[in-house]
């Protein structure tokens, strides 16, 4: 079960790290132009999408929260100790659990209220971040999956 978690968020992470490598090379799907894209993947009202090295940082970081989970299944040693590997994705894990919290803020919610992002937020954005950190809770705490 935990292959499957951890898969899982492999390819949920890994489609979304090569989204923001697309975005940075100046691709604009799913939307139509840059500031339609940024509305709904930013949604603080700018007109335009980050520079591409922030979007580039963006797949990265999160190509390293989709290639984690496969680093705590491992059985074979791995170049980084256990306590590393352990910490590194509890961190991931809080990062997900406070950025789905986030999302239900009222502080958050004034700030990033621009639609189409606003609502996606509060419906898939936000819960999916929930479910990843809980993958990540499930993969990290000793006896939850086998």
């Amino acid at each position: 079960m935990s292959l499957v978690i951890a898969a899982a968020i492999l390819c949920v992470l890994g489609a979304i790290a090569l989204a923001h490598a697309y975005w940075a090379t100046g691709g604009v799907w799913p939307a139509r132009d840059g500031a339609s894209l940024a509305r709904a993947v930013i949604g603080d009202g700018r007109a335009r999408m980050p520079p591409p090295v922030a979007c580039l940082l963006a797949a990265a970081a999160v190509a390293v929260a989709a290639v984690w989970p496969m680093l705590l299944v491992a059985t074979a040693t791995t170049a980084p100790p256990r306590a590393v590997i352990v910490g590194v994705g509890a961190a991931i894990a809080v990062v997900f659990l406070l950025r789905g919290v986030a999302g239900y803020l009222p502080a958050w919610r004034r700030r990033f209220a621009t639609e189409p992002f606003a609502m996606r937020d509060i419906t898939l954005f936000s819960p999916l971040c929930f479910i990843i950190a809980a993958g990540y809770g499930a993969l990290l705490l000793p006896g939850v999956v086998k």
